[in-house]
């Protein structure tokens, strides 16, 4: 369905769970009107910030949408990183090897995990490998990672995401790494964190409460879009990120609603 009044966004949903790669910015381009567009639903609907991203902390995704103009809060937002510490820590599961970046170190962390090295992993035994994105991404990590499963660690996943909308490409993301250690390791993982996981939007409701209507928005259908279907929520995609609009006539998965950008809001 195409957007066309702005009050079926404004006042019908009680929680608007917001994408932020794609949607709100790319790379370092803040996506024009967005931040405006933000800024209108959060007065009126319960907004949080859920981004499959797991390079960054809560803090550093707060810094950058406090800088842009947004007025966010830390309890209102939510990354791959910041589910997986929690996911793991309720489980009980503490030696993990990474393969990742600082936000996912800084998140593991702060909830007591203990991180071994990649030698580690060759000569002992650790309880799960963790994959998110990770752009320095080397053969001695995918090493590590692959015996370690093979060993009997949990191959758990921060995000499925194949790609990365930066300012005028799409890079490789998490789930392109967990392609090639699920080959090497001949394991699928046992655990996927993020978007389209219910256990990303079970960890959300544990912190902020449960909502009867809610709304999805997103810029990519195997991810935000299926996250939505999976919840039971309604789901608007934008264009604005990952997916075309030849990707949306393609795909039997369709949105509730689609706008070229977050823009149109402020149009309505």
């Amino acid at each position: 369905m195409v957007l066309s009044n702005y009050l079926l966004v404004l006042t019908q949903y009680d929680l608007i769970i917001v994408d932020l790669d794609g949607v709100l910015w790319r790379g370092k381009e803040v996506i024009e009107g967005a931040v405006e567009a933000v800024n209108k639903l959060m007065k009126t609907s319960k907004v949080v910030f859920a981004t499959n991203n797991s390079s960054k902390s809560r803090e550093q995704y707060l810094e950058r949408l406090r800088e842009i103009g947004v007025h966010a809060s830390l309890e209102n937002i939510f990354t791959s990183a910041y589910a997986t510490a929690v996911f793991l820590e309720k489980k009980n599961l503490r030696k993990v090897y990474v393969v990742g970046e600082a936000g996912l170190f800084y998140e593991l962390s702060r909830k007591g995990l203990l991180v071994v090295n990649e030698e580690q992993c060759f000569t002992g035994k650790v309880d799960v490998v963790i994959v998110g994105i990770d752009r320095n991404i080397t053969y001695l990590k995918l090493s590590a990672a692959a015996n370690a499963i093979r060993k009997g660690a949990l191959f758990v996943l921060t995000n499925p995401d194949t790609t990365l909308p930066v300012e005028n490409r799409l890079d490789p993301g998490a789930g392109a790494i967990a392609a090639a250690v699920e080959v090497a390791s001949a394991k699928k993982p046992d655990y996927i964190i993020g978007k389209p996981s219910p256990l990303f939007y079970e960890i959300i409701c544990s912190e902020v409460g449960e909502y009867k209507k809610v709304l999805v928005v997103g810029d990519r259908l195997d991810t935000d879009v299926m996250f939505a279907k999976n919840i039971g929520a309604d789901s608007l995609l934008v264009l604005t990120g990952a997916t075309r609009m030849k990707d949306l006539k393609e795909s039997s998965l369709k949105p509730t609603y689609v706008l070229d950008s977050l823009v149109q809001i402020l149009e309505m």
